[in-house]
């Protein structure tokens, strides 16, 4: 008897893995290639070659990929760089502004800034916009955008896999640097080796203690979006949370159900000034060797009928010394269940 029902539940299980759907998602920062700095425009870190050169590299390697869903942080300008990539990759996609200084329309400034968050989706996979909520910042829509600070903002949208309505998030939270203690031991010793001066380090160490602040904000905004719109059905929330794994922040989401996809794997940085050759090329003071190492991209799971696979990192190699963002991406294969008849 006891062999019996351990055959029956092998057969079972072996069942529901072949009727479940298999779903490839990849999360990455494209990386807008702006300073931030301009009134009229904003300064580009790059010229126009290297920057579709870039473009050109990303567009290749999801074509590799072959990703059912893509989540993006910094598409710029929308709504063109979303659709001329869900062109290419023949994919449907939503998006939403998520900062674009003061503008009605095509008319504003800055004149290059029009960046926000975008998902993409197999075609087959019936992808329907459901909505965004601003999490920090002043008024940001797609047609009417005044804010002169920064803002963030979480995107909504929903597919069906295996008849089951599966609801799919982007985020991209507050940079700062982080208030933990080896950052904050750091920020103290460049201090007293003279590498800043007083104003400087007092100024960071509130920019780091202000910005756990509103991530813990973003991160309550986030988990109230998500459970009025989801419900108890299945989530994948993805995008650049800039927030590392145990800080109070990611830790308010996995207490809230979420399941990290790249959890015990170790590493996994996602943004590396020792590796990534833009950081190091146009965001690092000159001469200076970069040290921060961290995960602040993430692949989130909730809910029953869903579960990871496998996970790891992408856009890590470069061509030509080149990589195509100043993030490395992240993916996993998810299993999707079918809806109970």
């Amino acid at each position: 008897m006891k062999r019996l029902y351990i055959l029956t539940l092998f057969f079972l299980l072996i069942i529901g893995g072949i009727w479940a759907e298999r779903i490839n998602v990849v999360t990455i920062n494209v990386w807008s290639g702006l300073t931030y700095k301009g009134i009229f425009s904003m300064k580009p870190y790059e010229d126009r070659g290297a920057r579709e050169f870039r473009h050109d590299l990303l567009k290749k390697e999801l074509l590799d990929l072959a990703p059912d869903i893509i989540g993006l942080n910094e598409a710029n300008p929308l709504p063109s760089y979303a659709g001329t990539l869900a062109e290419d990759l023949n994919m449907a996609y939503i998006h939403h502004v998520g900062l674009g200084g003061v503008r009605i329309g095509p008319v504003g400034l800055p004149v290059n800034l029009r960046e926000g968050d975008v998902i993409l989706a197999r075609e087959d996979l019936e992808l329907e916009y459901l909505g965004r909520k601003a999490l920090t910042g002043g008024a940001v829509g797609n047609f009417f955008t005044f804010h002169f600070g920064d803002a963030t903002q979480i995107v909504a949208g929903k597919i069906r896999v295996g008849g089951r309505e599966v609801f799919i998030f982007i985020t991209h939270w507050r940079a700062s640097p982080q208030a933990n203690r080896a950052t904050l031991s750091d920020m103290t010793n460049r201090y007293l080796a003279d590498k800043m001066d007083a104003d400087e380090y007092l100024k960071e160490l509130r920019d780091a203690v202000k910005g756990s602040e509103l991530r813990m904000q973003e991160a309550r905004r986030t988990l109230d979006y998500i459970n009025e719109l989801a419900g108890e059905s299945p989530v994948i929330l993805m995008g650049d949370f800039n927030a590392q794994p145990g800080s109070p922040e990611i830790k308010f989401l996995i207490d809230g159900g979420f399941r990290d996809a790249w959890a015990g794997k170790g590493g996994g940085y996602t943004w590396d000034e020792a590796r990534n050759t833009n950081i190091i090329q146009y965001q690092l003071p000159e001469d200076a060797t970069g040290t921060r190492r961290e995960r602040i991209d993430y692949i989130f799971i909730r809910g029953d009928g869903i579960r990871v696979i496998s996970s790891s990192l992408v856009f890590a190699s470069s061509t030509y010394n080149v990589h195509p963002s100043d993030h490395f991406g992240l993916r996993a294969r998810l299993d999707i269940s079918p809806a109970s008849r």
